[in-house]
């Protein structure tokens, strides 16, 4: 297959450039990962070339729920989006739940859930007349606006989790 193609072509570029050049793997595995979630043991195990020849391994731990409040307000801040200080405990209480999944997805969880936020502020602001709404309101993030975007997100990571796997592209036959 392709991916074992690419392996190998990569232990050869790992072996010939090994003093000139520096590659970081990073994926998400480490101390607190399940072994059937560890994808960086995956990527290790799958050739015995490339584990040789990593010669030092860092592991860092998944944020915290308060660690991912503060990511979300500070991508708001940073996308000039104003979040009112009343989700605060509503998005600790969302990833409080959410750093114990399996399928965690640390930092882009906070980004993943913005950009549903942004989309039901958007869509809020649609029903409302274009003259009548300020920049301000258009750079605002409602206390509906954030559980909106919990539930939608809760709902579609559940529906994911019984949907048939179907594959895209290759079988993997």
């Amino acid at each position: 297959s392709f991916s074992n193609e690419a392996i190998a072509q990569l232990i050869i570029e790992l072996e010939e450039h090994s003093t000139d050049k520096l590659v970081i793997f990073t994926g998400y595995g480490g101390k607190n990962v399940t072994e059937k979630n560890n994808k960086m043991r995956n990527f290790f195990d799958a050739n015995p070339g490339i584990k040789s020849r990593i010669t030092s391994t860092i592991y860092f731990e998944s944020y915290s729920p308060e660690e991912m409040v503060n990511i979300f307000f500070n991508m708001a801040k940073i996308q000039k989006y104003n979040v009112d200080a009343s989700v605060k405990d509503v998005l600790y209480t969302y990833f409080c739940k959410r750093v114990n999944d399996e399928n965690f997805g640390n930092g882009r969880e906070a980004r993943s859930l913005l950009e549903t936020c942004i989309l039901f502020a958007a869509k809020r602001l649609f029903n409302n007349e274009k003259e009548k709404y300020t920049k301000t309101q258009m750079q605002t993030l409602t206390y509906d606006d954030v559980v909106n975007a919990i539930n939608r997100t809760v709902h579609s990571m559940e529906e994911s989790k019984t949907a048939t796997k179907k594959f895209i592209g290759f079988s993997g036959r």
